[in-house]
């Protein structure tokens, strides 16, 4: 009898040790890391020859980020986006990093933040009026995808886009449905090679003057970079896709339409 009891007290600390085992192997490592949030804040209105600051808050679920690997900021000129001038942010406390800019002519202009941090990649925009500028209802989506050498009007499940040596396939289900969570992959080359180690990010509009909807790109094998996306609302989506990998940083664009 008691041989028997041993061995069960053994069977017992081995069954604990191993539900032990499985929980530890089962925590928090495999969920989805929260996305970064960034708040921009630029100044509706400023005079040429004034030194403006520009702030950017980086956040990751609620938290601040002071570890971000890169935040610029991009500022050009209403029409002249090929002129654009890129800053490097300095970081100053709570997760704020900031610039300081003097506008040397009046006009409207464009500011956009690019933050690079956790291996995500986000870019908020806002206008600045310089002087006494009228700020003009250009649709500065429109501008900030410019970038574009062809747009697909939706009718095939893939698009393809190309700048210089770069290659862009975004790839989607054939039929896409609102409210309904759906897989996307977006494929990148350069000479022909699959790209690695890249920065994909997809940003969403179904209504300009709406904030967008971003998705992070989580990167698989051979250049090949996958996502979920679920789109709230039916009708024509414009969709913008930033690849960014040290200096290399292009902006592509098309457009999907969801099913009601």
């Amino acid at each position: 009898m008691k041989r028997i009891l041993f061995f069960l007290v053994i069977m017992l600390f081995g069954l604990a040790a191993c539900g032990q085992s499985d929980n530890q192997g089962s925590g928090d490592d495999s969920a989805d890391p929260q996305p970064l949030e960034v708040d921009l804040q630029v100044p509706e209105q400023a005079d040429s020859g004034e030194a403006v600051s520009m702030t950017a808050k980086v956040t990751q679920g609620g938290e601040n980020v002071g570890d971000a690997d890169e935040v610029e900021f991009e500022v050009w000129q209403e029409g002249a986006k090929d002129d654009s001038e890129m800053i490097e942010a300095e970081y100053q406390e709570d997760g704020v990093y900031g610039i300081e800019k003097t506008f040397e002519t009046d006009g409207t202009y464009f500011v956009q933040s690019h933050v690079t941090a956790r291996q995500m990649h986000i870019m908020p925009k806002k206008s600045i009026v310089i002087g006494n500028a009228e700020d003009s209802d250009t649709d500065d989506t429109k501008e900030d995808h410019s970038h574009g050498d062809e747009e697909s009007t939706g009718d095939d499940d893939s698009a393809h886009h190309h700048h210089d040596s770069l290659a862009v396939e975004l790839d989607t289900p054939e039929s896409l449905t609102v409210h309904e969570e759906i897989g996307v992959t977006v494929s990148v080359k350069q000479d022909d090679e699959p790209l690695n180690g890249a920065n994909v990010t997809l940003e969403i509009y179904h209504n300009p003057d709406e904030d967008p909807q971003w998705v992070n790109l989580t990167e698989g094998d051979n250049g090949i970079y996958e996502g979920n996306v679920t789109f709230e609302h039916n009708g024509t989506h414009e969709i913008t896709i930033h690849v960014k990998k040290g200096d290399l940083h292009t902006h592509e664009e098309t457009t999907l339409e969801v099913e009601g």
